[in-house]
């Protein structure tokens, strides 16, 4: 009996005489095989082994009609590699034969008369290496099935967000680059969530990555049918819009999508809400990389109260000048191109100078005067005001103690150096400053330093601990630019403060405008509840300063007393200054 994998393949026995196809039928089913079939018409094999292809086949190669080289060349035509195997019947024995059926790729002869031993021993022989074939086929077959497949999912994956499950930015610039092709116009809209960072602070990575992938749900259903919503890299979100695509209608868009974002959205048992910016960029002929950058370039910066802003050649100039900027702040302290000019602040009553504020300047060799409006801002958004901070006040502090040791100032003179957020957070940053007042010989009460609203917000744990050991050495905390920022009244009254500056922006519209006195009004009765100094900036008119010394302000600094003055030029005008107990 033959093993069950070979008594289950089925076999064809090819005879124009009747007698010899019942003599192989008989001993074939005597030896096990249930699947065996007989033809004596050649012309039959090619349609029978179409509707049931056999696993091997006993061909006679001389038969009328059709020989056995012609049903060979059939079937290869017809099944190519995946012909059924052949053994050949023949009477023909001479070496011609033998290798002329041996080329067409038959996989053994059998030469009549029959030794019918041979025949069933041949017959398991060609089974076995068919049926080890046919394994190592399908094993293939199957393994070449599989890494397709892994091949589809690694591809998928590769333009595909594994988050969210959007497109990323492989995927999203394919679809760019095919629009491009076409002469097609793009649209893009980065989208910016501006409180992710919080979310993953507050609730963990795993919230936030849910959040995300819940507003790509909410968003997807307001795209039109040519736009496609992606993520770009590092958390912005860009949908692509193929033309025709109109300011005005990108604009739409970004607005409803605006709206679907700024709800609140349910993620496990949480109800989070978050605050979005888009920038909207359009053009025909860009690189989708160029086109991404124009409307990540677009975006409102998170201060301004902008939700959408379009992309402008003027954003293009300001960048460059902000690059340009960036790459030039780097070292400017050590190449000498920083300077300090100091403001007097003057009692409003009397006119005497009670001391100055430092404040710094900076002339760049090619770009020349750079207002501190401009380089300020940037050097706290890249770190480079930690150097800036160190510069000024070492050499402020240094100046300060010239100024004392000549004799130039009174022993009362103030010295007011302003304190960027960064400088304040630094754990060792009190511990530094006093060590640098001790190392110049210099009393803590000569100096005071000033932070802004939003600098003692950013970590009011921290600043709380350095203006606590600040104030305890006797230096001076004032508030700068009070009013114009977001603070808790709840947290200033915690703070070891001594004076709240009112800020220009109250100052100027005294004058005419009751509103403002009212503020400015405001502001220095709250100051005094509370304890505090109160100092006006940004005096111009003698009208204003006679009206907050009206009010109860008793100090200001402005223009009406003096320009922010190099120290040579400060000296000449604080030494013609009638100030008691001072000799010029």
């Amino acid at each position: 009996m033959p093993d069950t994998p070979l008594r289950e393949k089925r076999l064809l026995v090819v005879d124009d005489n009747p007698v010899n196809v019942e003599l192989l039928l008989d001993l074939l089913e005597d030896q096990g095989f249930e699947n065996a079939a007989g033809l004596e018409d050649p012309r039959e094999v090619l349609d029978h082994c179409r509707a049931r292809r056999p696993d091997l086949i006993l061909l006679d190669l001389r038969m009328p009609h059709l020989d056995g080289y012609a049903v060979i060349a059939q079937l290869k035509d017809a099944f190519g590699d995946q012909a059924p195997a052949v053994i050949v019947l023949t009477a023909q024995a001479d070496d011609a034969t033998r290798r002329r059926v041996l080329a067409q790729g038959v996989h053994d002869i059998i030469t009549k008369p029959f030794d019918y031993g041979e025949v069933l021993q041949r017959i398991r022989n060609a089974l076995h290496l068919e049926h080890r074939f046919a394994t190592r086929s399908e094993q293939a077959d199957r393994l070449q099935r599989e890494v397709e497949a892994r091949t589809r999912e690694l591809e998928r994956l590769s333009r595909t967000d594994p988050i969210t499950g959007l497109p990323n930015r492989r995927e999203l610039t394919r679809h760019l680059r095919e629009w491009q092709h076409a002469g097609l116009a793009s649209g893009a809209l980065f989208i910016a969530i501006d409180d992710l960072r919080d979310v993953v602070q507050l609730h963990g990575h795993t919230t936030a990555e849910r959040l995300l992938k819940a507003l790509a749900e909410v968003m997807r259903p307001a795209l039109p049918e040519r736009a496609l919503l992606g993520i770009w890299g590092g958390g912005g979100l860009l949908v692509i819009v193929r033309a025709p695509a109109s300011e005005a209608a990108l604009e739409a868009l970004a607005r409803k999508l605006l709206a679907r974002l700024e709800r609140e959205h349910g993620v496990e048992d949480l109800r989070l809400t978050v605050r979005a910016r888009v920038g909207i960029g359009q053009a025909r002929s860009v690189s989708p990389e160029r086109l991404a950058h124009m409307a990540a370039l677009a975006l409102p910066p998170m201060d301004s109260g902008q939700r959408l802003r379009h992309h402008c050649s003027e954003l293009e100039r300001l960048q460059r000048e902000r690059l340009q900027l960036q790459h030039a702040l780097r070292g400017a302290a050590g190449r000498n191109e920083l300077s300090l000019v100091y403001q007097p602040k003057l009692t409003l009553g009397s006119r005497e100078t009670v001391g100055a504020e430092a404040l710094l300047r900076w002339h760049h060799p090619r770009l020349g005067t750079i207002s501190p409006g401009r380089f300020i801002p940037l050097a706290e958004a890249t770190g480079d005001i930690l150097d800036f901070g160190d510069w000024v006040l070492e050499t402020a502090l240094t100046q300060l103690g010239e100024w004392r040791a000549r004799g130039a100032v009174t022993s009362d003179f103030s010295l007011a150096v302003n304190v960027a957020p960064r400088q304040l957070c630094r754990p060792d940053f009190a511990e530094a400053l006093l060590g640098r007042l001790d190392r110049l010989g210099l009393p803590h009460h000569c100096l005071s330093i000033e932070v802004t609203e939003s600098g003692l917000m950013a970590d009011v744990d921290q600043a709380r601990r350095q203006l606590r050991a600040l104030a305890d050495a006797g230096i001076g905390i004032g508030v700068d630019d009070f009013g114009t920022g977001y603070s808790s009244l709840a947290y200033l009254k915690t703070l070891p403060l001594s004076l709240i500056k009112i800020d220009r922006a109250f100052v100027m519209d005294l004058v005419d405008d009751p509103a403002a006195r009212h503020l400015a009004t405001t502001i220095t009765r709250l100051a005094h509840g509370l304890g505090f100094e109160v100092i006006a900036e940004g005096i111009e008119e003698e009208a204003q300063a006679r009206l907050l010394e009206a009010m109860g302000c008793p100090l200001g600094q402005g223009y009406l007393f003096a320009r922010p003055l190099p120290a040579a030029d400060f000296l000449a005008w604080y030494g013609r200054q009638a100030v008691p107990g001072h000799a010029p």
